[in-house]
């Protein structure tokens, strides 16, 4: 609970119907977003209420990231579910307050903001979140009567100040627009809300169909680009949304869905197209599409590395570690300090066993290293010496042959560098 209007009329309201029904137990989580002064007042508030209901209470803080490229109201809605979500048992229900006039809102900044259907669907009535459910009761009901009730009910409040302020959108919409829409249609709320619920059966069905195409397109964690490439525009557009929201990836603006469409499915088979948003790359290779998670990575760097003690990698690339092996790289062959480069290009590895070195460029592509990872692998050295290739490769000058103490390089978070086999399950 909040410990507003709408959250306080919800929690008496459901304090009586749980009175009724002693199968049923209630408890109270607040968010604290730390946004406003008197933000710790507030959640002693919420206490000092729910101590007088008889309802547990749990006050939870959260700092929103102050940097969220969607505003701060953004930032404090993923804060506060992402805490609500680890608050939640598999057997709750998580109730929130919205109503009609928040529906009403959601769905008109959706369509000012070129929202598609998932948007315009705006909140359901229930839906599954986290471990349990998460419900809003209060849809069917306006503002204006939940605050009737409120008032009838003789409950006190308190009053965000910041909802009066019209730099945040909702603010906007609720003391700009909503009155004149109000004035010309009195049951716009309800209204609007009829026909989100229309929307969400839409993309139900579209979510349906997405599934269906699917579970014949995916081959490990891509996409068959002869199956993308056999649906019409429409139907591809939502697969490809469908397998970026499983990936749990934000869904891209319009123009790079485009992007995807014409850079690369009709890219010629010998290029190796992408397109990038956020830290997300996706990626044609042979016939597949990939979706990877990246950050910039300066190859030119050099990293020192103390072999007792893990080596966190720049990127997203995870961590280096020694560890204890039977076979593998020589303890005593090995100085304590180690180095750690990219691929600048020309490296030669002579492996355990071959009389000959390798060029790298030729062992990585016979292992079918993804090409957009091949200059991101740690190489380690001694000096001007290349000791081994990440975890894939060891020299053959500092691999151990006479059951001498042996130490191995463990990858740890290592990325899915290879590419996805045909014969991989999806």
């Amino acid at each position: 609970m909040s410990g507003g209007r709408d959250s306080t009329a919800l929690l008496h309201a459901m304090r009586l119907i749980v009175a009724e029904r002693p199968q049923f137990t209630l408890r109270a989580v607040h968010v604290d977003h730390q946004l406003q002064p008197a933000s710790a007042a507030w959640s002693k508030q919420c206490e000092q209420a729910c101590i007088a209901l008889g309802v547990p209470f749990t006050a939870v803080q959260v700092v929103p990231d102050p940097g969220y490229p969607e505003g701060v109201e953004a930032a404090a809605r993923l804060a506060r579910y992402e805490a609500l979500g680890k608050q939640l048992q598999s057997d709750e229900t998580l109730l929130t307050a919205h109503h009609a006039d928040d529906q009403l809102e959601t769905v008109l900044l959706a369509l000012v903001r070129g929202a598609g259907v998932s948007g315009l669907a705006a909140m359901p009535p229930i839906k599954r979140f986290a471990n349990g459910s998460h419900m809003r009761p209060l849809l069917e009901f306006t503002r204006a009567e939940v605050e009737s009730w409120a008032r009838a009910q003789g409950l006190a409040w308190i009053d965000d100040p910041t909802n009066e302020q019209p730099r945040f959108d909702r603010n906007y919409l609720r003391r700009e627009v909503l009155p004149v829409l109000q004035r010309r249609w009195p049951s716009v709320a309800h209204s609007v809300s009829r026909s989100a619920l229309h929307i969400g059966e839409a993309r139900h069905l579209l979510e349906e169909l997405a599934e269906a195409d699917l579970s014949q397109a995916l081959v490990g964690r891509c996409l068959d680009m002869h199956a993308v490439k056999a649906l019409s525009f429409a139907r591809r557009s939502n697969l490809i949304r469908r397998w970026l929201a499983k990936l749990g990836v934000r869904m891209p603006s319009t123009r790079k869905l485009a992007a995807l469409e014409y850079d690369i499915l009709l890219a010629a088979d010998d290029k190796v197209p992408s397109a990038a948003w956020d830290d997300v790359e996706v990626r044609r290779y042979g016939d597949l599409l990939y979706c990877e998670r990246a950050q910039p990575l300066d190859t030119s760097m050099q990293l020192a590395w103390s072999r007792a003690v893990p080596l966190p990698l720049p990127g997203m690339l995870g961590a280096l570690e020694m560890t204890a092996s039977a076979t593998g790289l020589a303890s005593s062959r090995l100085p304590d300090e180690l180095q750690v480069r990219f691929r600048q290009g020309g490296e030669k590895l002579q492996l355990p066993g071959r009389a000959h070195r390798s060029y790298l460029k030729n062992l990585l592509q016979d292992a079918q290293v993804l090409p957009w990872w091949r200059e991101r692998l740690p190489l380690i050295y001694s000096a001007e010496k290349l000791i081994a290739v990440a975890d894939l490769w060891i020299a053959a000058e500092f691999a151990t042959d006479d059951g001498s103490p042996a130490l191995r390089i463990a990858w740890r978070d290592r990325p899915e560098i290879v590419a996805v086999s045909r014969g991989t399950s999806s």
